[in-house]
């Protein structure tokens, strides 16, 4: 008998600056997979998520506007959320410039 392949979806992701201004807080909407079915790789331009839920499977890469330490990064998971930390690599502030 032949297996269905399950279909793919994109999550939701929302990757925003974390309130120190120090790192990204990236959310990640999984909802309908169990965090034992929930994948994450994160290098320093990126990460990839993929997570498998009864019918279908979620698949996704970005890449990021800033390098991250992404050995450093956390990731937890609730309710459907996968939240992850991670910290810049190098600070964003740079040194003040005089407009004339």
């Amino acid at each position: 008998m032949a297996t269905e392949e399950k279909r793919v979806i994109a999550p939701a992701v929302n990757v925003s600056h974390d309130d120190e201004d120090s790192g990204l807080r990236i959310a990640v909407n999984l909802a309908g997979a169990p965090r034992e079915n929930v994948e994450l790789e994160m290098g320093k331009e990126g990460f990839c998520v993929k997570a498998e839920a009864e019918e279908f499977r979620y698949e996704t890469c970005f890449m990021l506007a800033h390098r991250v330490r992404g050995d450093q990064a956390r990731a937890k998971f609730e309710s459907g959320l996968l939240t992850i930390r991670v910290p810049f690599e190098d600070a964003l502030r740079g040194h003040r410039v005089a407009i004339e």
